[in-house]
């Protein structure tokens, strides 16, 4: 059996990474478009049903109507259960998060995806062009990922083409929160998916230094 490590950085390197190559930049920039002309017809029954689509409840516990439990599931106070067309989020009875990504959609909502894992008690920032990190973080590694990522996260791959990481909030570090720095269209141009995302532990109590700047592309 693989390390965590070695299994972390694969799926990220060939899940993260692949999707966007799965997906061309016209592609990405279409959805871009449409999210966009959505956003201005949002009073239209055809928009609303758009909304709705990427739109994801989060029960915790009481309120709304909670979306169908799978085996595993909690079900007690805090528990997140997420639907959308983009990903699903899952609080475990054993504590960690999962949370599944269909490979053509996962980028539609970065922002609710954001709201979801930090509901379930996940800390995490999440970005799209931009790349964060704290005065005393370590160096990423050729497939994007920094030091200790492996200890809050891994990632499974299934043959439908969905990928589910594991998230494990009580594993992260205190002061610490997991940063996701996805490339945008002009970026991925320039690495081809390779890395397709940066991935990193950064302090919550520091001050971040971000950047635009392309990470190397992974050959």
């Amino acid at each position: 059996m693989r390390d965590d490590l070695s299994d972390v950085r694969g799926v990220l390197q060939e899940a993260f990474g692949q999707v966007r190559l799965d997906v061309s930049v016209e592609e990405i920039e279409a959805m871009g478009r449409t999210r966009r002309a959505r956003r201005r017809v949002v009073t239209t029954a055809g928009a609303c049903a758009a909304v709705a689509a990427l739109a994801f409840a989060v029960p915790g516990g009481g309120g709304g109507t909670a979306p169908p439990t799978q085996a595993g599931d909690s079900t007690g106070a805090g528990a997140v259960h997420v639907r959308t067309a983009a990903y699903t989020v899952d609080t475990k009875t054993d504590g960690t998060i999962h949370v599944t990504w269909d490979k053509g959609r996962y980028f539609a909502d970065h922002a609710g995806l954001e709201r979801a894992l930090n509901q379930a008690r996940f800390p995490v920032l999440i970005k799209v062009g931009e790349f964060c990190r704290g005065p005393h973080d370590g160096e990423l590694d050729p497939s994007g990922v920094g030091p200790g990522v492996d200890k809050v996260m891994r990632g499974e791959r299934a043959g439908d083409g969905r990928v589910t990481f594991v998230f494990t909030p009580s594993a992260m570090p205190k002061g610490k929160q997991l940063f996701i720095g996805y490339l945008d269209a002009e970026q991925l141009q320039v690495t081809h998916g390779r890395p397709g995302s940066v991935e990193r532990l950064v302090p919550t109590d520091e001050p971040l230094t971000c950047t635009t700047q392309t990470p190397p592309r992974h050959r």
